[in-house]
C-alpha cells in the first residue's frame, strides 16, 4: 500500500476523517501549511508556509483543533474553527 493510501486508512481508522489528503493545503490557528504526513499520535504532520515564524520542520496538529481544510481550488471543505461552531 502507497503512503497517500495508507494515511487515508489510517486517518478514517484513527479519526474519522475520509476528506484529508497527503499535500492538502490546511490552516492552523490562523496559519497556511500543508499536510505531510501523519504521526503516532494520529495527529497531522503539517510543514507551514510561514518558515520564518514555524522554521522548515513539520509540526504536530490535532485534526480537529481549529483546523481548516482546502481543497485543490482553495475552497474551504471543512472547519473545526470555534467561529465555524464545529470545533470541539
Amino acid at each position: 500500500m502507497n503512503k497517500e493510501k495508507q494515511f487515508i486508512k489510517d486517518m478514517i481508522r484513527c479519526r474519522g476523517i475520509d476528506f484529508a489528503r497527503l499535500g492538502m493545503m490546511v490552516e492552523v490557528y490562523g496559519d497556511q501549511g500543508t499536510i505531510v504526513g501523519m504521526n503516532g499520535s494520529a495527529n497531522l504532520d503539517v510543514v507551514f508556509t510561514n518558515q520564518l515564524k514555524y522554521g522548515k520542520h513539520k509540526h504536530n496538529c490535532h485534526p480537529t483543533c481549529e483546523v481548516k481544510y482546502f481543497d485543490a481550488e482553495g475552497k474551504v471543505i471543512a472547519d473545526y474553527t470555534k467561529s465555524s461552531g464545529s470545533a470541539g
